[in-house]
């Protein structure tokens, strides 16, 4: 299936996007950066720019994580959170975890602050016909996920590359209220809302296993498709 959507710029200035609301994103086509708010609490991260290594100590900026901010990655496959790495402004991250592309991660702060990812975005994305075709998902059960590339509203299709499932979800968390939500797709609809991801935000998609010849077929019909997405949108700032 085709997804087709055209996302406007908020703003074009020397061929520079920048996208403002509680977070900005800057870029010259494929490198740029992400001004990212990080609430008090938990939150559902992720690092929609490559560094190259994508490890804590790279992608987050050492004078502005708070002392005492804790990070923490799932294993999808004993379905159990890793061990806590903790952040001290002398030593840095106790555990230098890495977090790629698609990943996601669970921060959580003692106070808001704002984080600055610099980086390229995926080698998949087409900057010239603005299109992706998201990397097909073939684990099942727990897993957490973001969008390949950071685009506002992305959908199930655009995190996992296929269409849903009956009985999948999606559990989402709101950082600045520390709500979440889970929507779960049920005789062809969504049951809580459709699942969207916003720039930087990660979420658990609850996967059910996908037979063989189904994912063969996803990957053949994916050879020529591309979800059209303008890069960055305008968001408005959460209540």
């Amino acid at each position: 299936m085709k997804i087709a959507k055209i996302l406007s710029l908020a703003c074009v200035v020397g061929g520079f996007a920048a996208v403002a609301d509680c977070q900005t994103v800057y870029s010259g086509n494929i490198v740029g950066y992400i001004n990212q708010t990080l609430y008090a609490g938990d939150n559902y991260i992720a690092n929609q720019l490559d560094t190259g290594s994508n490890t804590l100590g790279n992608i987050f900026d050492s004078g502005t994580v708070p002392e005492g901010t804790t990070f923490t990655e799932w294993n999808p496959a004993t379905q159990q959170f890793l061990p806590t790495s903790t952040y001290d402004t002398v030593n840095g991250w106790s555990i230098d975890y890495t977090l790629n592309l698609t990943q996601g991660g669970l921060l959580d702060a003692p106070s808001t602050f704002v984080n600055t990812f610099v980086g390229s975005v995926w080698s998949g994305y087409d900057a010239m016909t603005q299109t992706f075709t998201p990397p097909l998902v073939t684990a099942s059960g727990s897993v957490f996920l973001s969008c390949i590339i950071p685009i506002s509203d992305a959908t199930f299709y655009d995190v996992v590359g296929r269409n849903p499932l009956n009985r999948e979800s999606v559990t989402m968390l709101d950082a600045a209220t520390q709500i979440y939500t889970t929507t779960t797709f049920e005789n062809g609809v969504w049951n809580n809302g459709d699942p969207s991801l916003n720039i930087g935000e990660a979420a658990f998609f609850n996967l059910e296993p996908v037979p063989e010849p189904a994912i063969y077929s996803l990957v053949i019909a994916g050879l020529g498709l591309a979800t059209t997405r303008r890069f960055f949108q305008r968001k408005g700032q959460k209540a």
